[in-house]
């Protein structure tokens, strides 16, 4: 499974969201503690971050540790939004760039910490064949990450808000799938709120928290798959819900109704 942070408020540089607390998403890389499976989140890294309302993104296919400099590049920019995920990547699915989040097209930006089961071998040309013929001719890879990425642009592009856009995939999955395992905690951010979704087929969901203004980013809100500090601050999301955030610190929420 993969691990990820999103931050939206007042500015800040993306090495705090990176590095900061005593638990920061770079040490997950290697000491997670709350994967429902794998060991370590080595597959590659992403960091993305808004600037003029577009999304920048620095990634690679390989160990975030393995960067001596990402550190020091990180801590020179500044942005009101930041999304960085770890990678864990699915089995049987290829490690190439093509799947490595956070993944983003035009103004949007999303991230998939969990799994579609089988995805190559009996759900994704089923999936994949629900993309328009001009997201279809987007796709670059075989993951499952960028098919429900696309899937979500598509339902943006029919005019649904974030959250529907994010049921609806989710929809899609539990169809499709049946009584199969899929983990489906997404997080979709345009940089002027951040949308996210706690779901999958089974009871037992993948981790997600929520701060209010913690310690380590006091200027805004952070979206976690595990806290990188300890303190009250942080709330666990409910599983299969929804929750949505403004750059002003708004914060909504309900259940699924899939």
């Amino acid at each position: 499974m993969c691990r990820l942070v999103a931050y939206i408020g007042e500015p800040v540089t993306a090495g705090r969201i990176v590095f900061a607390g005593t638990h920061p998403l770079y040490e997950q890389s290697w000491a997670p503690r709350e994967l429902l499976s794998g060991s370590i989140n080595a597959d590659g890294y992403g960091v993305v971050w808004y600037a003029g309302g577009r999304p920048a993104r620095l990634a690679e296919a390989r160990p975030i540790w393995y960067d001596p400099e990402l550190r020091t590049t990180l801590a020179a920019v500044t942005s009101s939004c930041v999304l960085a995920a770890l990678r864990n990547a699915t089995p049987d699915l290829p490690v190439d760039r093509s799947g490595l989040l956070p993944l983003t097209r035009d103004k949007w930006t999303f991230v998939l910490n969990g799994f579609v089961p089988g995805f190559r071998q009996r759900h994704m040309r089923a999936l994949r064949g629900r993309l328009p013929d001009e997201l279809y001719a987007e796709l670059r890879g075989a993951s499952d990450s960028e098919t429900l990425f696309l899937l979500a642009v598509a339902e943006l592009g029919r005019g649904s808000s974030p959250v529907d856009a994010l049921t609806a995939v989710s929809r899609m999955v539990h169809e499709r799938v049946g009584k199969e395992e899929a983990q489906l905690n997404m997080v979709l951010t345009d940089g002027a709120r951040v949308t996210a979704v706690r779901s999958g087929t089974v009871l037992l969901t993948n981790s997600l928290y929520l701060a209010r203004r913690p310690p380590f980013a006091p200027g805004g809100v952070v979206l976690a798959s595990e806290p990188p500090e300890p303190g009250a601050a942080w709330a666990p999301v409910d599983g299969h819900s929804w929750v949505e955030i403004e750059a002003d610190g708004t914060v909504r929420g309900d259940l699924l109704f899939l």
